[in-house]
Formats: C-alpha cells, sequence, structure tokens
C-alpha cells in the first residue's frame, strides 16, 4: 500500500510539473559501417 501511495504522489507530481521525469539516456549502436570504419583505421 505504501508503495502504491508512493508511486501515485510521485506520478501526480510529475503532471503537476513538480518533478522533473527521468530521462534514459540512449545506449549507442554501432552500425556495420561504423565498425568496417573502425577497422580501417586500425589498418594503416
Amino acid at each position: 500500500m505504501k508503495v502504491w501511495l508512493q508511486s501515485i504522489a510521485w506520478k501526480l507530481g510529475v503532471a503537476l510539473g513538480l518533478i522533473e521525469p527521468p530521462r534514459l539516456q540512449p545506449i549507442p549502436i554501432r552500425s556495420d559501417e561504423q565498425r568496417r570504419l573502425m577497422e580501417q583505421r586500425r589498418r594503416y
């Protein structure tokens, strides 16, 4: 019950703009093009 009440209070604070919602950091995903360029740099 306590956890539920805290989550409701937190969501209400975010909705009212009192609390800034957490922002997730993007995870970089290497593409095949980036991998190919990295291999070319290593050869020289």
